[in-house]
């Protein structure tokens, strides 16, 4: 057996609910892990009965952490990750004044993504997606959802979910989770026809590549009957709901992923009290995307209400070509207290625990005995740095699974 012992723990951020109040934080602390698992987790006064059993049992590798913070490593749970082509020139119509429709209108948005995308061959999304999913995990997410959404084409489609699938096999990437994005820009042919093969086809084929299904429940997207009507047959293949709700106007996205026990709802800016009070009672995890909020403007990201709503909250990149280029979970939590309202410690939590509940995992996003060993040792003594240090450079080491994965303490 391999045991991983990290000792001289300034600050451990558990982001377990069973430690008190967020992030749950120990003192002089240690980790143990064995084979990937959580063996210990406390003072290091502890520390000194789990080494002499593991002793015994294989080998050991130790850890100073020199009085460094140590918090668990993030889960991104809402990313568009992989992609081809260039939208740099939007954000530059955006910063002149354009709106996001405008850009649409005029041959931008999503559409332009799709037509540089659905022509990509698998081999040729790997590329394009590595160097993104390489850069998450130097950022510290370890576990990283990735949504297909650029084909307007069943066969371009499973091409987005296989080259996903297929990067998620290295080790120098998170751990990827598949979502069918199977609703997200408007199709040029007949709309009828299209809805009809996703419905079919569709969610037939994406059944044994993806975990989850989405849709963009939007008034210049789809609508709620359509949406509806992709989460139903998308059922019948196993297929959880995921939805893009509420960003640019209310049209009931929310409401449709209380109705039919959504994993989350992603986005919510025009989300009503009432809306979120619904997806708290139906538990559906309330996605928050602070960058794409700050990229497009309007109503800032609902984070507090979210928590007042009794809701579970999460916090991801939303990663994407076109309206939040970044792949840095420390800096969504960072815009998560600066717009969503939250509290540093609730962001933390959020982009951890929050982000597994999010993709229905219950075996990491918390650092407690019997979970994965997924964690961050950081560039500070200080967890709070994580949000405070804006866009700085926090992680020291990432550690995925036991193992250390990126090393870059000491780095000038």
């Amino acid at each position: 057996m391999t045991t991983l012992v990290v000792r001289g723990i300034g600050e451990l951020s558990t982001c377990d609910a069973r430690r008190g109040a967020a992030p749950g934080v120990i003192t002089n602390a240690a980790l143990v892990a064995r084979d990937g698992v959580i063996t210990f987790v406390g003072p290091e006064a502890g520390l000194a009965e789990h080494v002499s059993h593991a002793q015994s049992d294989g080998e050991i590798e130790e850890i100073d952490a020199a009085g460094a913070a140590v918090i668990p490593s993030f889960v991104d749970s809402h990313t568009h990750l992989v992609w081809l082509g260039d939208r740099s020139d939007e954000y530059a119509m955006r910063a002149a004044g354009a709106t996001y429709e405008e850009i649409a209108t005029s041959g931008g948005g999503i559409r332009a993504t799709v037509h540089a995308t659905g022509a990509g061959t698998v081999e040729e999304l790997i590329r394009a997606t590595r160097a993104r999913a390489r850069r998450a995990l130097r950022h510290g997410t370890t576990t990283i959802e990735v949504k297909s959404g650029y084909g307007l084409d069943i066969d371009a489609e499973m091409r987005q979910l296989d080259a996903a699938r297929q990067l998620g096999d290295v080790d120098d990437v998170p751990d990827i989770v598949t979502t069918y994005l199977a609703l997200h820009a408007t199709p040029d042919s007949d709309r009828q026809s299209y809805i009809d093969d996703v419905c079919g086809r569709g969610v037939k084929e994406a059944a044994g590549r993806a975990t989850f299904v989405d849709a963009f429940c939007e008034q210049t997207a789809f609508s709620v009957d359509e949406c509806a009507r992709l989460f139903e047959a998308a059922a019948q293949h196993g297929l959880r709901a995921k939805v893009h709700a509420e960003q640019r106007s209310r049209i009931g996205g929310a409401a449709l992923a209380a109705r039919v026990g959504a994993v989350s709802a992603d986005h919510l800016e025009y989300a009503s009290d009432g809306d979120l009070e619904a997806l708290a009672a139906a538990d559906v995890v309330g996605v928050i995307l602070p960058g794409a909020s700050l990229v497009l403007g309007g109503p800032p990201p609902p984070g507090r209400r979210i928590l007042e709503a009794g809701g579970t909250l999460a916090v991801a990149t939303d990663c994407n070509p076109g309206t939040c280029y970044s792949e840095s979970m420390p800096l969504m939590v960072s815009l998560a207290v600066a717009l969503g309202g939250v509290a540093l410690a609730q962001a933390l939590v959020a982009a951890t625990s929050g982000g597994a509940a999010a993709l229905g995992l219950a075996d990491r996003g918390v650092l407690r005995a019997g979970m994965r060993c997924d964690a961050i040792i950081l560039n500070s003594p200080h967890w709070l740095d994580v949000g405070y240090h804006l866009g700085g450079d926090v992680v020291g080491q990432v550690i995925r699974e036991g193992r250390i994965v990126i090393n870059l303490a000491g780095e000038e």
